[in-house]
């Protein structure tokens, strides 16, 4: 025999031996295995510690809830005529009128729609366009500029079947719950964007350099346009009135909280413009370490940095820390732990707490001072329209707010008609 047939029958025998090797491996495996119905694949157990992936929104549900809340929303579009254009002939002038356009959204069947305050600010006629193209004129019944927000009406006598929102519970808003944005973006009417709740208890500075607290951070896109319009969960109820957007970022929006409008509505339906209590003090939240730094007795409260001359709190004889070179706060000032009995961590507590309040009202504040707690009766004056220089941010004047945000987001644009 040859090499190479002896290297062949090698070869022959060898697969041979592989191939009933596998056959009893086939075998004994078939006994084993537990039994499945034909045409069935049997299921392997998930691997420790993997996360089922779920879908973010139930698209029928979308769909399902636009279908339904879209007719209570509105295109709100503000006109302001200036003053050359109503001189009587033959003095007339043919010049630009400024137009913008925001959105709203109705609350009640008599006709009434939240919106934001900048977005009629300064306009001389409102107009109204619900999603099926039919114009309201709407009036202006009250505002609250230091809160943003406006109270529109429209005459619902010559409105059929009105549709209008469920105002939900800000309070009970969740990072990751769903947040749905209606409104007009850019002129758009009957847009929708879906995204998360990205943060809650945000703050973001309106106008007269006062905050506005408790804002909802969404990364549903919001754009020109969306200013005024509702801010849903997944159950179509509000939660938030789209208010401004972080100008040097990308899906970073926010929503004045509709607990706020809630509180504010009453006195929005009174009419005029809503005076917003003040106490007067410049504050900083205490912590360990500014404790630690001014040897205060306690590590919570507002420490009182300083006091505005003739305000409320220095009638009330607060006492302010001041500020060092680096302007840094010293020691020897108050420390403000409640309101009324009502804990107050940082300012925009005692903001959100003033919401509730108007000019006149007295609240007590309970305060350390030197290591001995007190009570301290206020009244409560009216916020000025102009603060001192040394209380505004950078690049921001007494009536503006800082460069930063897009409040919100809203652009007048110049249109002769």
């Amino acid at each position: 025999m040859t090499l190479f047939s002896k290297t062949a029958s090698w070869r022959r025998n060898s697969l041979v031996l592989a191939a009933v090797l596998v056959m009893i491996a086939a075998v004994l495996l078939a006994g084993c295995a537990k039994h499945t119905p034909s045409g069935t694949q049997a299921k392997l157990p998930a691997a420790s510690g993997t996360v089922q992936v779920t879908p973010l929104y139930d698209e029928n549900t979308v769909v399902s809830l636009y279908d339904k809340t879209i007719p209570a929303v509105v295109q709100v579009v503000s006109v302001m005529e200036s003053p050359l254009s109503q001189l009587p002939s033959p003095f007339t002038l043919q010049v630009p009128r400024q137009e913008g356009q925001g959105s709203g959204f109705f609350i009640d069947a008599q006709g009434h729609i939240l919106t934001n305050y900048h977005v009629v600010d300064g306009a001389t006629t409102v107009t109204v366009i619900t999603s099926d193209g039919t114009k309201y004129d709407a009036k202006v019944v009250g505002t609250d500029h230091n809160n943003d927000l406006a109270l529109l009406q429209i005459d619902v006598s010559n409105a059929s079947n009105l549709a209008y929102l469920v105002l939900g519970d800000s309070s009970k808003v969740k990072p990751g719950q769903m947040a749905i944005a209606l409104g007009s973006p850019f002129g758009l009417q009957g847009s929708i964007t879906v995204g998360v709740v990205s943060g809650i208890g945000r703050s973001i500075p309106g106008s007269f350099a006062r905050n506005i607290t408790n804002i909802i951070q969404t990364d549903a896109a919001i754009n020109p346009g969306n200013s005024g319009g509702p801010l849903l969960n997944s159950s179509g109820e509000v939660i938030g009135i789209n208010t401004a957007i972080e100008a040097a970022a990308n899906g970073v929006g926010f929503a004045e909280p509709i607990n706020t409008a809630k509180s504010l509505l009453p006195d929005l339906l009174k009419g005029g413009s809503i005076k917003t209590a003040w106490l007067g003090i410049e504050g900083t939240p205490v912590d360990k370490d500014l404790a630690d730094k001014l040897k205060l007795t306690t590590d919570k409260g507002v420490y009182v940095v300083s006091v505005l001359t003739g305000s409320p709190a220095e009638k009330a004889g607060l006492v302010p820390g001041g500020k060092d070179v680096q302007r840094e706060p010293k020691a020897g000032g108050d420390v403000i732990t409640s309101l009324d009995s009502v804990p107050v961590m940082k300012v925009e507590d005692m903001l959100t707490y003033f919401n509730g309040k108007r000019p006149g009202d007295s609240v007590t504040l309970t305060i350390i001072r030197g290591g001995q707690t007190l009570s301290v009766p206020v009244v409560l004056g009216e916020w000025p329209e102009q603060l001192p220089a040394s209380l505004l941010q950078p690049g921001q004047s007494d009536n503006q707010t800082p460069q930063n945000y897009q409040f919100g987001p809203y652009e007048f644009h110049f249109n002769v008609k």
